[in-house]
């Protein structure tokens, strides 16, 4: 485990994320596989790798941090970390892919700085709906400000889905739409796709980026509609900092073909597990526009504050 404790007991299964251990001290107990960083046996196992259609008779090979997968023709894989192993199972399985369900949610307070300053508030989420090749991913950001009775509001709804070819190459498909109703910029469309590769994603951190192409759309009060194809480039890190401090870093770019602008979103901040469930949250969040259309600061920046539940 990633605290040092050695356990040892009879495997019976990992499914959506939980292996079950048999164990002579406290019955059958169940692991985040999260937390899991070294796994081995001496026995046989329906295994599922990442990227798999379907699981295959293999061993485990101990390490020090990690695993070593033997199949059945004695070829030997060995990984840093356990986490592309999907599934075990003791008979084979019906069917390899089996769904997990996970996300968030987070009241929010929102300091803005920029071409605007405001102070808003809001909820901001995401559901995640995954197997060991397949990932879905639904967000959301919505915040609303009265000021002396003149009321706005702002929002950001996507949808990414990600296909696994193996362990660390996937291609993703990503849709999302911005909304401002005090901007000139009244809305700012994305449709694209990338193909992305993933480093590490443990429980003590992930690193993954990806690229592409988009297609944009941007829809303004008073200047003229634009629309244009952009090179897309996708970053995602996160780090166990201590204890339950992790450190976050995203970013996405966007490179507009027609125009030779750039635009740039990065949010950055710590999140503090207070409970197994509840979270502290702070996020610095720039905003860059190489070339903005209807303002003369090209970066906006707002830092957020929230409480959150985690699942």
């Amino acid at each position: 485990m990633n605290n040092g404790d050695v356990l040892s007991g009879d495997i019976m299964k990992l499914d959506s994320g939980k292996l079950s251990l048999q164990t002579k001290y406290a019955g059958t107990i169940e692991l985040d596989w999260r937390y899991v960083t070294a796994l081995d046996s001496d026995k046989s196992f329906w295994v599922s790798l990442i990227g798999e259609e379907e699981a295959r008779l293999r061993q485990f090979e101990g390490q020090e941090t990690g695993v070593t997968v033997i199949d059945s023709n004695g070829r030997k894989r060995s990984f840093s970390a356990v986490w592309p192993v999907a599934a075990i199972h003791i008979e084979k399985p019906v069917i390899a892919d089996t769904w997990e369900l996970g996300g968030n949610l987070v009241a929010t307070l929102d300091s803005k700085s920029g071409n605007d300053d405001e102070l808003l508030i809001g909820v901001e989420g995401k559901l995640n709906i995954d197997d060991q090749w397949n990932k879905n991913a639904f967000y959301w950001d919505i915040e609303a400000e009265d000021d002396d009775g003149v009321k706005s509001s702002e929002w950001k709804v996507g949808y990414s889905y990600s296909r696994y070819l193996d362990e660390h190459w996937f291609v993703q498909g990503a849709a999302e739409q911005e909304y401002d109703s005090d901007e000139d910029l009244r809305t700012r469309t994305s449709l694209g796709g990338t193909l992305g590769y993933r480093f590490w994603e443990t429980a003590e951190g992930a690193l993954k980026t990806s690229g592409g192409i988009s297609r944009l759309w941007e829809d303004y009060k008073t200047n003229e509609s634009q629309q244009d194809y952009a090179l897309t480039w996708v970053f995602n890190y996160r780090t166990r900092i201590i204890n339950n401090w992790e450190y976050f870093a995203n970013s996405r770019t966007f490179f507009r073909l027609k125009q030779s602008t750039t635009l740039v979103n990065v949010n950055q901040g710590v999140k503090i597990g207070l409970t197994d469930h509840i979270t502290w949250n702070l996020t610095h969040i720039l905003d860059y526009d190489s070339d903005p259309v209807d303002k003369t600061q090209k970066i906006d920046s707002r830092v957020k504050m929230g409480i959150g539940y985690q699942w």
